[in-house]
């Protein structure tokens, strides 16, 4: 089946604020994923598939996959999708994504769709009070297609992939926490539990001027706002904003636009942008780079985070 991160190549032009979602269908539904998460589509094997004793419904066992052995989800268990379709082939999408290759069982794959991240919609507070598996929807070809939040279905599997500020972190400890608070810094992240627990870690270590946004978007419209004043005032940016932080994936606005758009201004281009982000891989460092980034970093390293923050703010 087709191979669908070349790593020869690049899907999207960096900073073009424009994603690429596979569409697949689970139980008459469509569902997207982005492509940048995605190694491989392949036929599901039942003669590859190992089940394991006393395992979770959700994640059955595991799946032969290049001469190695990758934790296999159902989703329809992990999603609690209650109508099973029988199909012919099965289609399992192998991911990567937190440093985490797995393998997730569909019905079928319909489709790439190349969509702007304006046209994403966050789901309403009705619907998020009833599932924590989506991340928006957008509406394509006369229809919605709900974005699966991977991430968060594979969480309690593997705790190590999760963001949890009441883990106890070994800061570095060439700055102070002190030291710490003088820096201002912009954080953009579209999931408020994740956007919470960074803020509740950075402050834990010092660094407590921290404004957060829940989009790309947001936080550009901020910095803008912050430079119109620097310049009313004729003050330098550093008094300010020191550091910019930013998911990639965000609905408005994405974390790679976002400091393209920072890194040309000539007010903000050499204010550090770190990129934190649960896609980070060979193939998104090299678009981390191509826009600018001074730091790319994969969740949940908060400690390595915090390490780099301490780097760029005091060059140590």
């Amino acid at each position: 089946m087709a191979q669908v991160r070349d790593e020869k190549r690049i899907l999207l032009e960096s900073g073009t604020n424009e994603v690429e979602i596979l569409e697949f269908y689970l139980g008459g539904q469509s569902y997207g994923v982005n492509v940048s998460k995605v190694l491989q589509i392949i036929s599901y094997e039942s003669e590859k598939f190992t089940r394991t004793p006393d395992a979770d419904p959700a994640m059955p066992g595991v799946l032969l996959w290049r001469g190695r052995t990758i934790p296999f989800v159902d989703l329809y268990a992990a999603m609690h999708v209650h109508t099973r379709v029988d199909v012919d082939r099965p289609i399992a999408l192998v991911t990567e994504f937190n440093n985490l290759i797995c393998s997730f069982l569909t019905d079928g794959v319909n489709r790439i769709h190349r969509i702007g991240w304006d046209r994403i919609d966050q789901l309403d507070a009705y619907m998020s009070q009833f599932s924590a598996h989506f991340t928006g929807s957008v509406h394509v070809d006369d229809k919605d297609i709900l974005l699966v939040d991977f991430e968060y279905l594979v969480a309690s599997f593997f705790p190590e992939t999760k963001l949890d500020s009441e883990k106890q972190l070994i800061l570095p400890e060439d700055v102070t926490p002190e030291d710490r608070r003088t820096k201002r810094i912009v954080l953009a992240e579209d999931s408020s539990f994740i956007r919470h627990t960074i803020l509740t870690i950075l402050e834990r270590a010092g660094y407590a001027q921290v404004a957060p946004f829940e989009n790309g978007l947001l936080a550009s419209e901020h910095l803008m706002k912050i430079k119109k004043q620097a310049q009313a005032e004729d003050k330098p940016i550093t008094d300010f904003v020191n550091l910019v932080i930013s998911d990639i994936e965000m609905p408005q606005l994405d974390g790679l636009t976002l400091c393209r758009r920072l890194k040309e201004d000539p007010v903000y281009g050499s204010t550090p942008v770190i990129i934190f982000s649960s896609l980070i891989n060979e193939q998104m460092s090299i678009k981390c780079k191509e826009v600018g980034a001074d730091a790319f970093i994969t969740k949940p390293q908060m400690a390595e985070l915090v390490g780099t923050l301490d780097k760029l703010l005091f060059a140590i």
